[in-house]
């Protein structure tokens, strides 16, 4: 059994029946290859929740709310630029101490990877990560903005 990571989840509120606003930004840390990185999403930023159909929220138990909360909204920061993030909103730690800016792209591969990181940091349990991995890799293409 994982134990999940206490993952803080985005403060949004809803401003239509399928999309909501970032209330503070939204900041995601995470270890890679020996370094401490983060991803900020700022502030008023607007985004749809997890794009899961309908269909698939009575099957799976997924919906565009609640644990994959985070997942999602990081993943359509990402997504809506295309991999190519602006200035300050990914950085990476330096040696001493202080955050960087970093300017390298994501590919939409592993932007679906780091979605479903984020999904098990936060507790999604496996087989439903792995439903909405597979369904942000066959369906996702046409919301990548590259």
């Amino acid at each position: 059994m994982e134990t999940p990571i206490v993952l803080p989840q985005p403060l949004i509120v809803p401003i239509s029946t399928k999309h909501y606003r970032l209330v503070q930004d939204y900041v995601y840390e995470w270890d890679l290859a020996g370094g401490r990185n983060r991803i900020t999403v700022p502030k008023g930023f607007v985004h749809d929740g997890a794009s899961v159909p309908r269909l698939a929220w009575s099957l799976s138990g997924l919906s565009p709310d609640g644990l994959i909360r985070a997942a999602a909204l990081v993943h359509d920061w990402i997504y809506r630029h295309g991999g190519k993030l602006p200035a300050g909103s990914q950085q990476y730690l330096d040696v001493d101490g202080s955050w960087c800016d970093t300017y390298g792209s994501w590919s939409r591969q592993d932007t679906d990877r780091l979605f479903a990181r984020i999904m098990r940091e936060a507790g999604v349990s496996k087989w439903k990560r792995r439903m909405a991995y597979r369904a942000v890799r066959w369906f996702g293409g046409s919301s990548w903005q590259g």
